[in-house]
């Protein structure tokens, strides 16, 4: 009978090996790592997804926003647009993301400014774009607001006192 080096050195003469409860304990560890590794990387891409999505609503409506701004105040009326993206690139749009923007205007109200009505209340509007999007099964909504006066925001600055 031939002696292993290992049984010489521990003093064993039998062979070590793992019973079947450890290597069942041993597999039931790994298999719970390697969900929780999928389950990270998985959720990791959803939340850059939808960061990517907002970042990219966010766009839409400040160049709505800069549209806006270049606009006649007799031309700002209220309206609403379809605007698609598709992050790789293609034509087909399989794989983007359909954004709804939707253009409100209304006069301000009191509540809206800080302070006490002023006068020029009446040549103003207040605009607010809202893009939705889904995300998954979750609808998502990103919105900006922002003022146009009739004749320009400078001119009651610097004229009216």
């Amino acid at each position: 009978m031939r002696i292993s080096p290992l049984s010489r050195r521990f003093g064993k003469s039998s062979a070590a090996a793992f019973t079947l409860a450890e290597a069942m304990i041993s597999i039931l560890v790994g298999s719970v790592m390697l969900t929780a590794l999928y389950s990270s990387f998985t959720f990791g891409y959803g939340a850059v997804k939808l960061a990517r999505e907002d970042l990219r609503a966010t766009q839409i409506l400040l160049q709505r926003m800069e549209t806006l701004r270049l606009t006649s105040f007799a031309a700002i009326q209220n309206g609403t647009l379809t605007e698609y993206y598709d992050p790789t690139g293609s034509t087909n749009g399989s794989q983007g993301s359909v954004y709804t923007i939707t253009i409100t205007t209304n006069a301000p109200t009191s509540s809206d400014m800080p302070v006490q009505p002023v006068y020029y209340m009446k040549k103003m509007l207040k605009v607010t774009a809202t893009a939705t999007w889904t995300n998954g099964n979750q609808l998502r909504t990103r919105s900006l607001q922002t003022y146009a006066s009739q004749g320009g925001i400078q001119s009651y600055v610097y004229n009216h006192k």
